[in-house]
């Protein structure tokens, strides 16, 4: 039985790190934006619990390095660890126990029926629950559609503690704003829109971000205005990304260069039009949970759901180009070979979640292309269950290949020749 011991927090001692190191922060999911969170508390001040499931995230921080490469992040853990700000653990009732502020940083999937699957969110509301205390500020950071903090993680959180949300503890939500690659320095240069269930919730919340982010911090409304924010963020990029797609597919059937047609019109200060390409990454999953919530409520997002089949079918679309510029060269699909630039979702950084270069690459073994791929950021053996050769360097993956083409989060280039 964990300790139901009240803790309160006091607004003046945030002010300073000394003040700061009374307080200890649980970071629940240690991914591309929870342990960059992790870092910057502990360089806040604060004591700090990393919770995650992963044996090899826990083992990685244990020995202090980082699971995933990051910028500056494996050097933040080092001396954390170092320092004694930092532990590790897999058991989200004991962190909880042991916890003044708890950040959920766990990540919403989309199932096959492209419905959000809020398990892994569940499931550590349930266990965080058991240990939670009176008095504890608790800030769901992952995301989410609109209503799902209040209904779904607050009764989760309440029926497993017995406590009730704005009587016995904290409750706010702040979206995160942050790119693989660059997560330390977006997470400290955007700013912060929180809700909370009331106004004690927002202001301690509001208070407690405020020591991570140089940016400050923007009160919502409510929990539901901080919800929608951020995925009408994601689903605008989504919706400027599929008519960049959209003009450039007409380009080609015009026979002019959308590149071109692009830079010109973004001489004018209202134009901003964007690369076409392949959108991966956490984009094509938020639309998802917007749209999800708009049905239930009896409103069809149609633009938002276009614009999702329009990016969707860009690997198709992509592999047709491939496949009709091999056939203009003269070459059978099953002696073709082809070298693929990028293997990550976006470009310069190590993630292969998300990617849509991948999905490209399958496609083209199906076709009997044989492949060879080339990433800068992965070694052959991180990449040995594509089934296709890996190349070592460019040089070395590029010659003698029929064709190349070069895959990034927003650019896909397919030579003729």
């Amino acid at each position: 039985m964990y300790s139901s011991e009240p803790i309160k927090i006091n607004l003046s001692s945030l002010t300073t790190p000394e003040g700061r190191s009374l307080y200890t922060v649980s970071v629940v999911g240690c991914g591309r934006m929870g342990l960059p969170h992790a870092c910057l508390f502990a360089d806040a001040g604060f004591k700090v619990i990393c919770v995650d499931k992963n044996p090899k995230t826990l083992e990685a921080l244990a020995s202090g390095r980082s699971p995933f490469e990051e910028p500056g992040l494996e050097k933040k853990i080092s001396k954390h660890f170092r320092e004694g700000r930092f532990t590790v653990t897999s058991d989200s009732a004991y962190a909880a126990s042991k916890s003044d502020v708890i950040v959920l940083v766990v990540p919403t999937l989309i199932d096959e029926g492209l419905r959000p699957d809020y398990s892994y969110i569940e499931k550590a509301c349930e266990e965080l629950g058991k240990g939670l205390r009176k008095g504890t500020l608790f800030i769901v950071a992952s995301t989410v559609g609109p209503g799902v903090t209040e209904t779904l993680i607050k009764e989760r959180l309440e029926e497993a503690s017995g406590l009730k949300a704005g009587r016995d503890f904290s409750l706010a939500y702040s979206p995160i704003r942050g790119m693989a690659g660059k997560a330390l320095r977006d997470i400290e240069n955007y700013v912060r829109v929180v809700g909370g269930i009331d106004d004690k919730s927002v202001k301690l919340a509001c208070r407690f971000l405020d020591t991570i982010t140089k940016a400050g911090t923007i009160p919502a409304s409510s929990i539901k205005v901080a919800e929608a924010f951020k995925l009408f963020l994601n689903v605008q990029r989504d919706l400027n990304l599929a008519l960049a797609n959209e003009f450039a597919i007409l380009c080609e059937r015009l026979g002019i260069d959308y590149l071109e047609v692009k830079d010109l019109a973004n001489v004018d200060p209202y134009s901003h039009l964007l690369l076409p390409g392949l959108v991966g990454g956490h984009i094509p999953k938020d639309p998802h949970l917007l749209i999800k919530e708009a049905e239930d409520l009896g409103v069809d997002l149609k633009i938002a759901k276009t614009a999702r089949k329009v990016n969707e079918m860009m690997v198709d679309h992509s592999l047709q180009l491939l496949i009709e510029s091999l056939k203009e060269c003269g070459k059978k699909l099953n002696e073709a070979r082809v070298a693929v630039l990028g293997v990550s979702y976006k470009a310069d950084v190590k993630e292969r979640r998300g990617s849509r270069g991948i999905a490209f690459i399958e496609k083209l073994l199906r076709r009997g292309i044989k492949v060879e791929v080339y990433d800068p950021y992965f070694r052959p053996e991180d990449l040995s269950d594509i089934n296709c050769r890996v190349g070592e360097t460019l040089e070395e993956t590029v010659k003698g290949v029929d064709c190349v083409v070069t895959v990034s989060y927003t650019h896909l280039t397919l030579p003729t020749n």
